[in-house]
């Protein structure tokens, strides 16, 4: 066994005795992003074969879940979606072509004798019924997705063992019969993406968008499938379809998209925090986490990275009770003075305009503002602080004269007793 396999199977192994029994699919995709392994493809397929020729996950798809057992369309709906029915105005609204002549009987398995033209036409008459019909009426994400389920729920049940090997022969023999087969091995499994998408809904993916990626899941696991090794489709399409969705979730969950290499350096320091802990029995610094890592990673990196898997949180996000308060209401804006600071300044403001007013003559009391940025110009502008050598190329004198200008200014503030007092007791 490669020994990049052996850390995951002996872990594996200690959960099948935990657990007293077989591990499920989602048991071991579970305990992958937990350990926050990147596996290739390759990989993934090599590590399905070891676990199955080890007997440690189920040897069939998770039949014990309510969408796999034969009930009607309406518990299928309802299994996933617990909100009303679309308003459309009948049932036949809600299906697309109940005609089965686009389908393979499951008596005539292997009859794919069935008129080209006969398919083409059935495709154009479902298409013109699914746009007479529909349009207009899926206005909401619900409502596509129930009408997606009571779509797929009109290829029945999934297959048996026999038919699918019998399905997989036509495929492997290629030709017309083998893309219909390939196509009926897809559309009778699609149910199996339903069931795992729907234990997913709540990682940042939409249900939609988990179904289309089970559905390529679903795909290429038709198109990697070798019947000839012994194992169920519906099994390693189990396998392939929970590797898509973690996969996808992993990748386009985050507000802001993250690199896939970059998510393999976050994946990696967290193993190594996670790692480091449970031998040591405290958290490692970040020079120990660098160290472990390696790859000319230092503290900083591993700080910078810490950065990059935090997820931001929408200010427009609905909170409370009622959902009627925005996120953005209880965050502190720090550019904003609070009415208290701003009362404060507006008083101060006051009583430093006044003491120029008071002490300095115009020219005076305008070179004061501008070498420490204090009021506001004729134009309304506020003034911003000045250096001496901007001054002074301004004044058409040297630095060392505005210095002493400026010393001046500060001599005739201080004497004005009566601000001065004001200053005091502002600052108390």
């Amino acid at each position: 066994m490669d020994i990049k396999y052996e850390k995951i199977i002996s872990d594996l192994e200690k959960l099948k005795q935990k657990n007293k029994g077989n591990l499920s699919h989602e048991d071991v995709h579970d305990y992958l992003e937990k350990k926050k392994y990147s596996l290739d493809d390759e990989n993934l397929d090599d590590l399905f074969e070891l676990l199955t020729s080890k007997s440690l996950i189920k040897y069939e798809a998770d039949t014990d879940d309510e969408l796999l057992v034969e009930e009607d369309d309406e518990d299928l709906v309802k299994s996933v979606l617990d909100e009303e029915e679309p308003n459309f105005e009948s049932e036949e609204d809600f299906i697309v072509n109940d005609d089965d002549s686009d389908l393979l009987d499951d008596d005539n398995l292997l009859d794919f004798e069935e008129d080209e033209e006969e398919i083409a036409t059935d495709d154009k008459k479902e298409k013109r019924y699914s746009n007479k019909k529909l349009s207009n009426k899926l206005t909401e994400t619900n409502d596509i997705v129930k009408w997606y389920m009571r779509w797929i729920g009109k290829y029945g049940k999934l297959l048996t063992a026999e038919e699918e090997k019998e399905l997989a022969v036509k495929i492997e023999q290629g030709g017309r019969k083998g893309r219909l087969a390939r196509e009926k091995l897809i559309k009778r499994n699609l149910r199996l993406v339903i069931n795992i998408a729907k234990k997913y809904k709540s990682r940042g993916l939409s249900f939609i968008d988990l179904i289309s990626e089970g559905n390529a899941g679903i795909i290429k696991a038709v198109s990697k499938y070798d019947f000839h090794k012994g194992f169920k489709f519906s099994t390693y399409a189990t396998w392939w379809i929970r590797q898509a969705i973690t996969r996808a979730v992993a990748d386009q969950a985050r507000t802001i998209r993250v690199p896939v290499h970059m998510v393999e350096t976050i994946n990696k320091v967290i193993r190594c925090e996670r790692e480091f802990q449970q031998e040591n029995g405290f958290m490692p610094t970040d020079d120990q986490i660098a160290a472990c890592v390696g790859e000319d990673f230092d503290a900083e990196k591993v700080q910078y990275i810490r950065k990059i898997n935090i997820d931001p949180i929408s200010l427009d996000k609905n909170v409370g009770k009622e959902n009627d308060t925005s996120f953005s209401d209880f965050v502190k804006d720090d550019n904003i003075p609070s009415p208290l600071d701003f009362a404060a300044q507006n008083e101060l403001s006051d009583i430093i305009d006044d003491l120029l007013k008071e002490s300095l003559e115009e020219e005076e009391q305008e070179l004061i503002k501008q070498r420490y940025g204090i009021g506001y110009d004729e134009f309304g502008n506020k003034f911003r602080v000045h250096s001496l050598d901007e001054l002074a190329e301004e004044k058409n004198v040297t630095k060392e004269r505005i210095r002493q200008i400026e010393a001046k200014i500060i001599r005739k503030m201080k004497s004005n007793t009566n601000k001065k007092k004001l200053l005091k007791n502002y600052y108390e």
